[in-house]
């Protein structure tokens, strides 16, 4: 799966996933920026509750 392949790194990447959790659990939206040659993309996580 190409399309998949800028986000790979992020499911071994445990300090990542706690920086996210530690985003999510104070109220505050989490950004991951992945990027490869042409595109880039940009996810957020809002925490439950929140409202964009």
């Amino acid at each position: 799966m190409a399309y998949a392949q800028p986000g790979r790194y992020w499911l071994r990447d445990e300090t990542e996933h706690e920086r996210a959790l530690a985003y999510l659990t104070t109220g505050t939206a989490y950004q991951l920026t992945l990027h490869d040659e042409n595109t880039r993309y940009v996810l957020v996580a809002y925490p439950p509750g929140a409202t964009s």
